[in-house]
């Protein structure tokens, strides 16, 4: 065996090293956002059964903000028609749905507004921890953009070069699901709730 390495050892170095580089890059981009966490919860809000809920994201920004810590439901214009759809958008028949997700086992729960205004929220888009929740297109598969064509759009955690994907209630899954159909409430503090 050692005599086939020696005569052979520009032939298995030439297949041998692409391999490597590839376990290498793909360990290297893979590896961070396995690490990836934070020690705070956050809250959102999302709309549903309403056939153009993808329109909500507008209707969640006016509605919605966090003052002082505490959610605050903000009064609507009677004459607001913020998706430009000739319908007032406080006629719109929006139901908003509020989810804490627990960032640990990267799940979420649905709670009431009521229980959302009890909670301290901090309205900043990073944690204390440095850690963000953003929206991003995925080109890629599993492993490499080339072996799967398959494309998403959807919510990450991330903190630098790192990001993992958040399971989201209200998912294409669900059927309810748009890229306009999420808002960002705000980080849980003290931490988790």
């Amino acid at each position: 065996m050692k005599e086939f390495i020696k005569k052979n050892f520009a032939i298995i170095l030439a297949f041998v090293l692409p391999v490597a580089l590839i376990v290498v890059i793909a360990l290297s981009s893979y590896l961070p956002s396995l690490f990836l966490s934070t020690d705070y919860n956050f809250v959102y809000a999302s709309c549903s059964d309403n056939n153009y809920s993808y329109r909500c994201s507008n209707y969640l920004q006016s509605r919605y903000s966090v003052v002082n810590g505490k959610l605050v439901i903000n009064s609507i214009d009677p004459v607001q028609d913020t998706d430009r759809d000739g319908v007032p958008d406080i006629n719109e028949n929006y139901t908003v749905r509020f989810f804490i997700h627990d960032t640990a086992n990267n799940e979420s729960r649905e709670i009431t507004s009521e229980e959302v205004q009890s909670l301290n929220l901090s309205g900043l888009l990073t944690s204390p921890d440095g850690v963000t929740v953003s929206s991003d297109y995925d080109r890629g598969g599993d492993f490499f953009p080339f072996f799967d064509g398959n494309s998403s759009y959807g919510y990450y955690l991330t903190k630098g070069r790192s990001r993992t994907k958040l399971n989201l209630i209200n998912t294409d899954k669900n059927g309810y699901y748009y890229q306009g159909n999420f808002r960002f409430m705000g980080w849980i503090i003290p931490g988790r709730n």
